[in-house]
C-alpha cells in the first residue's frame, strides 16, 4: 500500500476550495458538472471532496487523521493564514481550529472545514507523559482523568466539575504536591477556565506566573511549563 486519499463530502465545492486555498492549499482539479468534485493539495497531502446537498456542515460526522512531521509548523501556517483570511482564529462554530493539544499518542490540533469535515492533525509525541502525569501518588489518577477529559474527550464541562471537586482554585495552596506538579495542575485549570469563561482566571494565572518566575526556565521541564503557559494564553 502506497497512498490513501480520503474523499469527503461538502455542500459547496466552490466554498470548500476557497477555504482550503486560504490555508495555503493549491486547487489541483475542480469539476462542477455533472458531479461536483474537487482536489486540493498541500505539499505531499492530497484531499478530495464531492459536492452534495444532503450533507449539513453542523451534522457532518466525517473525520480523518493526518500525521505530519512537524505539527507546530503546520499549525502556525494554518492559523496565520486563517487569521489573515477571516480576521481571527475561529475556535468555535464552522469552520474552526483548536489550540495545540498534548495527548498520550501525539501533539495535535483539530480543524473542522466549511463542509463540517473534521481533521485531527498531529505528530507523535517524543515525551507523551510529561504534561499528562504528575509525581504525586495521591492526585496522579485524578489528574490523568482531568487531563483526558479536557484534551482527549474535549469535555470541558465535565473537566470543570472534576476540577472543582479535586483541584479547586481557592484550595490549590493546600494541595500537598511539588511545585512542578502544581504547575501542571495550574496549566490544565487555566485552560479549563479559559474555555468555560472566555477569560483568564486571575487567581490561577497569578499562581502560575509566580511559579514560572521562581524557577529558571532554562531547565528543560520548566521551559516546557513556560512554553505551554504562553500557548494557552497566547493572543488569538
Amino acid at each position: 500500500m502506497v497512498k490513501m486519499i480520503p474523499i469527503l463530502p461538502c455542500p459547496s465545492i466552490k466554498e470548500q476550495v476557497s477555504f482550503y486555498e486560504s490555508l495555503g492549499f493549491d486547487a489541483i482539479q475542480i469539476y462542477t458538472r455533472p458531479n461536483p468534485y474537487a482536489v486540493v493539495g498541500y505539499r505531499t497531502l492530497e484531499l478530495h471532496f464531492y459536492g452534495t446537498k444532503k450533507i449539513m456542515p453542523n451534522e457532518n460526522p466525517q473525520m480523518c487523521y493526518i500525521q505530519v512531521d512537524d505539527v507546530n509548523r503546520v499549525y502556525e501556517e494554518f492559523t496565520t493564514k486563517l487569521k489573515r483570511h477571516l480576521g481571527k482564529i475561529p475556535r468555535s462554530g464552522i469552520p474552526r481550529i483548536s489550540k495545540l493539544k498534548h495527548l498520550v499518542e501525539d501533539r495535535r490540533f483539530l480543524m473542522t472545514d466549511v463542509g463540517g469535515n473534521t481533521f485531527y492533525i498531529g505528530t507523535p509525541n517524543a515525551d507523551p507523559a510529561f504534561y499528562r502525569t504528575i509525581e504525586s501518588v495521591e492526585y496522579a489518577k485524578h489528574f490523568e482523568t482531568l487531563y483526558d477529559l479536557l484534551h482527549s474527550k474535549e469535555d470541558s464541562k465535565s473537566a470543570f466539575t472534576m476540577l472543582e471537586k479535586f483541584f479547586h482554585a481557592d484550595d490549590l495552596n493546600s494541595i500537598k504536591v511539588g511545585d512542578l506538579d502544581l504547575a501542571k495542575i495550574l496549566l490544565v485549570a487555566l485552560d479549563i477556565h479559559l474555555q468555560r469563561d472566555q477569560a483568564v482566571n486571575p487567581i490561577i494565572n497569578d499562581k502560575l506566573q509566580k511559579l514560572v518566575s521562581i524557577y529558571n526556565t532554562e531547565s528543560p521541564d520548566w521551559h516546557k511549563i513556560a512554553k505551554q503557559y504562553h500557548e494557552i494564553i497566547g493572543g488569538e
